[in-house]
Formats: structure tokens, C-alpha cells, sequence
């Protein structure tokens, strides 16, 4: 008669305990990261002593979350990388800034020039196109040195935010680790520690390890440690340089780390320093040619030619800009011959135009470059576009596979609840037949 009765309790402490489960899972079914849980019975030790409960598990798939990972460090390293990619495409092919049309725009002045070169109206229009074109170069150069300003911002502010999450990653694994210890759920902790997860891998790419204590060590996808057991790796940004640091080990960082922060670091070393350096040899290129035709012609007073642009080889781009000696008069129009004896001299008077040719000739050779970049950037740009989309899909796809597995199934619940609703009635059944026996043998006495 006891083992009827404790069998019987054991299931009916069994069907509470997993009804529990099912309510806890269906109160948590639209919470953030949830994992459902899962109860799983055994028979207790011993003939014909019943049921026990072996454990509750959290019900997750460790490569079904790698891949959520991985595919949320994609999408976020593209998506990173095409604010600004975006903005300089578009920046390089704005009409008002173009480099090709205000090259044309000296180019015409130089052809109208031809026909009076001494005209003080047709020089000016020239050094009024020069003027343009350094003007317009300017705005450029202000454009992309806001644009790394704002990113050296936006590094600090993700590299701030991998710290926090490290550090409350730490903190988790030292609760786990205690609660694991003392034998106390950690379903709630593991939980709240995988969404956190979730959140660095958007930030950068990583590799998880997982120990015996419940304790979670994370490192970037080239092997940098970000978190070893309690100790949490802290992220600095000088410009637009970012460095970890862990206890004395510092690394540099690299878009090959993916995530937002790889898509930054991208966006500095693969477009803007890339674009500035392209305008950078554009112009210097560009004043070194027109300044070496100038200097073999000769002015209206019959002087040689005077350099028209002037730059700083250290910073073209930031320095270009309309020689302030130059003027109407000294704009060399007049070519230059060899007068038999080794000197290099005048060609005609103050009509001739031999060297306005040859302006117009270097001029007319600087566009191929600066439509080549224009090029550059738009097949990258469409190409990453079609990379965020990719990368978007496929994180879909793995939230997808794990939310089928990890996922509260309200109709599953449901069935559950059922399941263990007449498990319970049965076993307090069986209560009811050994209570009503017992009482039938006492009545035999």
C-alpha cells in the first residue's frame, strides 16, 4: 500500500513540477531571448519507486546560435561600411563638386583664350575657373574630413558599447559559475548572458568556448581575447585607430574582425583614406604637369611662366589652391622655342598663343582618374548593398532555425499543459484508489 501511495505522490510532484515548466515557457513566450525549457523524468532509484524529475534543460543548439552570430557580425559589418561608403559615392558624383566638370570649365576658358590671348577678360576667366576648381576641391576635402570625424565618433561610441557588454558579460559568468557551484538553476542567467551575446556579435565578429563551471570565454574572430572567465578586455579609440586590451596584452584592431566595428574600420582604411589618397596624387599630378607647362612659356610682360597651384605634398587635398603670385598678366600664354643657342625664349609677342595648347592638353588628360574613382566607389558601394541584403537574409534564416528549436510553441505548451493536467488527475486518482483501500482494510478489523 506505501508503494502505491508513494508512486503516486512522485508523479503527482512530477506533473506539478512540469506544468510549472509549461507555464513558466508560456508566460515567457514573447520575452527577448527566452529560451524554453524542457522537463525530463526518470524512474526513481529502486523497484517500483515511481517517478522523478532528472532536470529541466534550456532547450538551444550551440550551432544554431553560431550562426546567428555569424551572420549578425555580417550584416552589421556591411551595414557599418555603407553610411559611408554611400555618402562618399554620392559625395565624388555630386555636379556641384565635380572634378571632371570643373576641369572642363578651365578647359573652355583655355579655348576661349585662343582666339586674344592678351585679353585681360579671357585670363581672368581663367584663373576664375581655377579658382572653381579649388574651391570645389576644397568643399571636398571638408566633406571627407567631417565624415572621419564623425567616424572616430561613432568608433568611440561602439567601442564604448563592447566594453559595457563585456563587462556585464564578466559579471554574468561569475553568477553562472556561483550558481553552478551551488547547484542553483542558471536557465534565467544563461539567457539573459546569450542575448548578450547576440549583441557583440553585432559590435564585432567572435568565437565562444564554453567550460564545466558554465563560465564562457569569447574572442574576435583572429584570435584576440575579449573575455576570459571574470576578466572582461576594454577597447580604445585614437582617431580612427582602435585598440583591446587585456590585463598587459594590447592588439590593434582590423576590419577583419567584422561586425559594426570591422565595417568602420573598413570604411576608414577601404574608402576614405583610399578616396583622399586618389585626390591627393589627382592634384598633385594635375599641378605638377600644369605648373611644368606654365614655367616653359612666358608671361605678357616676357617673363617665364609662375607656377598657378600651389599644395603642400604632405596634404595636397587640404592644401591646393591658386598661387597668390600669380596673375591675368603672368598667365603664361606665350610658348617657348630654343633660339639656337641653348636659350629658352619667347616664342612671339603678346598675341601669341603657342602655350595655351599645351594647357589645354593637361588639362584635358586629368579626367580618366577621377572618373575611374567615381567608378571604383560605385562598384563597391552596389556590391556591399547586395552584401547587406545577403547577410540580412541569412541572419532571418538562423533566427528562423533557432526560434523553431528554442523558440515557445503556444500550441505545443498547449498540448503540454493537457499532457501533464491529466497526468496529474491520474496520479491524484490513484491517491483516491489507495486512500479508499486503505480505508477498506481498516474496516476489516
Amino acid at each position: 500500500m506505501s508503494g502505491l501511495l508513494s508512486n503516486a505522490l512522485s508523479g503527482l510532484n512530477a506533473a506539478n513540477t512540469a506544468l510549472s515548466v509549461s507555464g513558466n515557457n508560456v508566460a515567457n513566450s514573447a520575452t527577448e531571448g527566452y529560451s524554453r525549457q524542457a522537463i525530463q523524468f526518470a524512474t526513481a532509484q529502486g523497484s517500483l519507486n515511481g517517478v522523478k524529475v532528472s532536470n529541466v534543460d534550456r532547450v538551444v543548439n550551440s550551432f544554431y546560435n553560431d550562426d546567428i552570430w555569424r551572420t549578425s557580425s555580417d550584416w552589421a559589418y556591411y551595414n557599418g561600411l555603407q553610411s559611408y561608403l554611400g555618402y562618399t559615392e554620392e559625395l565624388m558624383g555630386t555636379t556641384s563638386l565635380n572634378f571632371n566638370d570643373a576641369i572642363s570649365q578651365v578647359t573652355a576658358a583655355l579655348n576661349s583664350s585662343l582666339a586674344e590671348p592678351e585679353s585681360q577678360a579671357y585670363r581672368q576667366e581663367v584663373l576664375s575657373s581655377a579658382d572653381a576648381l579649388v574651391n570645389k576641391m576644397s568643399q571636398i576635402n571638408g566633406a571627407l574630413t567631417d565624415q572621419r570625424e564623425q567616424l572616430s565618433k561613432e568608433m568611440t561610441q561602439t567601442a564604448s558599447s563592447i566594453s559595457y557588454t563585456l563587462r556585464k558579460l564578466a559579471d554574468y559568468n561569475d553568477r553562472i559559475a556561483i550558481a553552478v557551484a551551488k547547484g542553483d538553476p542558471t536557465a534565467e542567467l544563461e539567457d539573459n548572458r546569450e542575448l548578450l551575446v547576440t549583441q557583440l556579435s553585432s559590435y564585432m565578429g567572435i568565437t565562444t568556448t564554453s567550460h564545466d563551471d558554465g563560465t564562457l570565454d569569447i574572442s574576435t574572430v583572429n584570435g584576440a581575447p575579449l573575455l576570459i572567465g571574470t576578466q572582461a578586455a576594454e577597447l580604445a579609440v585614437n582617431g580612427t585607430e582602435v585598440s583591446l586590451t587585456l590585463g598587459k596584452q594590447v592588439f590593434r584592431l582590423t576590419d577583419r574582425i567584422g561586425g559594426q566595428m570591422g565595417g568602420l574600420i573598413a570604411a576608414d582604411t577601404g574608402v576614405l583614406q583610399p578616396t583622399v589618397e586618389s585626390l591627393n596624387t589627382m592634384l598633385s599630378q594635375l599641378s605638377d604637369e600644369v605648373n611644368g607647362v606654365l614655367a616653359q612659356g612666358f608671361d605678357l610682360n616676357g617673363n617665364p611662366g609662375a607656377p598657378l597651384f600651389i599644395y603642400d605634398a604632405n596634404d595636397p587635398l587640404g592644401t591646393f589652391a591658386v598661387s597668390d603670385s600669380i596673375t591675368i598678366d603672368s598667365l603664361a600664354f606665350i610658348g617657348g622655342k630654343d633660339d639656337g643657342s641653348g636659350n629658352w625664349v619667347a616664342a612671339g609677342g603678346v598675341g601669341d598663343n603657342g602655350n595655351i595648347a599645351n594647357l589645354i592638353k593637361v588639362f584635358g588628360n586629368q579626367s580618366d582618374d577621377y572618373s575611374l574613382l567615381i567608378g571604383r566607389l560605385a562598384s563597391k558601394s552596389n556590391e556591399n548593398q547586395s552584401n547587406v541584403k545577403t547577410a540580412q537574409a541569412l541572419n532571418d534564416n538562423a533566427s528562423k532555425t533557432r526560434d523553431n528549436l528554442s523558440g515557445v510553441n503556444l500550441d505545443e505548451e498547449a498540448s503540454n499543459i493537457l499532457y501533464y493536467q491529466q497526468m496529474y488527475q491520474a496520479n491524484a486518482k490513484v491517491i483516491s484508489v489507495a486512500d479508499e483501500t486503505f480505508k477498506t482494510l481498516l474496516n476489516m478489523f
